[in-house]
């Protein structure tokens, strides 16, 4: 049997989802009872209000499957969410009981819940119906490459190693002299990197830099760099102000285009917001169309507030003197 668990009005009043949609999907359930294929999980005794199987499988349509999945191996999880409806339902059952429902501001807040709820609805199904079929998203896609070339222009990129011994006094210099001599001897570049280097990024990957464009390194570094003419070459001692390096260059990778198939999914990512936000921007178009402001009684409304404000902030009239 299910029993009521101790909540907080913050655990249900303030659910994951805003509390305006929550209680305009569940007044109108107020009072209704479960249907034959339904049954009840839960039942008012002061206040007519029911949670019921068919209430809880639409709950849990609102969570990912794996939340779902996590919540049927958890009963006292599930247990709370049905208490967390009912208590929901039962407070909003009252506040029904009590008139709160007839109060303007009550009114409109109801008012503007639907709204909201129904405008969401509404765009959600435009973008829907406009969402392009995966072949046409694809050929947009590749519309886009062909047009847009210079967006996808890749610079020259080099790849290279280096072992950094910090430090510019002779003690750094003549350490980084015996490993050039090392490896100009055929001693193994990886190793001596790991072993020796002061750049612990590089060092753990054996000296590689990775690719890196123009302009990225410190100047002495790519002066050496650019002098380098063919992979496995060795520059000598190249000073900076990180200390002395050694470098070695792997790689050279020209200018190009990323090809098509490295940027497809972010095409298509961008072809279908592009399109999805212009069939809501057409729809808003088409609406706004239809729409005429009357500027004569919103004049007449910023007069009429404009008075109040100045009521308000006047100050008070002073008491009349006594008399003699």
């Amino acid at each position: 049997m299910l029993t009521m668990h101790r909540f907080t009005l913050s655990d249900f009043l303030r659910p994951r989802v805003p509390l305006q949609t929550l209680l305009l999907a569940a007044l109108p359930l107020l009072g209704s009872g479960a249907s034959a294929a339904d049954a009840v999980l839960m039942r008012g005794a002061a206040v007519n209000v029911t949670v019921t199987t068919a209430d809880v499988r639409t709950e849990l349509q609102r969570l990912s499957a794996e939340a779902r999945g996590q919540m049927l191996e958890q009963p006292q999880a599930l247990q709370n969410l049905i208490d967390r409806l009912y208590l929901r339902r039962a407070f909003a059952a009252e506040g029904e009981r009590t008139g709160l429902a007839k109060q303007p501001q009550i009114q409109y807040k109801l008012q503007s819940a639907r709204e909201v709820v129904m405008a969401e609805s509404h765009a959600d199904h435009i973008t829907t119906a406009a969402k392009p079929d995966s072949a046409a998203v694809d050929k947009l896609a590749q519309n886009i490459y062909k047009a847009e070339s210079e967006r996808f222009a890749t610079p020259a990129q080099t790849r290279a190693s280096h072992i950094l011994i910090k430090g510019t006094d002779a003690e750094s210099r003549a350490q980084a002299e015996k490993l050039l001599a090392e490896l100009k001897a055929g001693a193994n570049f990886e190793a001596l990197a790991k072993a020796n280097s002061a750049d612990p990024g590089s060092a753990a990957k054996g000296g590689d830099l990775g690719f890196f464009a123009k302009g990225r390194m410190v100047k002495p570094f790519e002066l050496a760099v650019d002098a380098l003419q063919q992979p496995g070459e060795l520059s000598g001692l190249v000073q900076s102000d990180f200390g002395f390096h050694i470098i070695r260059l792997d790689e050279r990778q020209p200018a190009g285009i990323q090809p098509y198939s490295e940027v497809r999914d972010s095409l298509h990512a961008e072809v279908i917001d592009k399109v999805l936000k212009k069939a809501f921007a057409d729809e808003a178009d088409r609406l706004r169309t239809k729409a005429k402001g009357d500027e004569t009684a919103l004049e007449a409304f910023i007069a009429e507030q404009k008075k109040l404000q100045n009521a308000e902030a006047a100050p008070a009239a002073a008491p009349a003197a006594p008399a003699k």
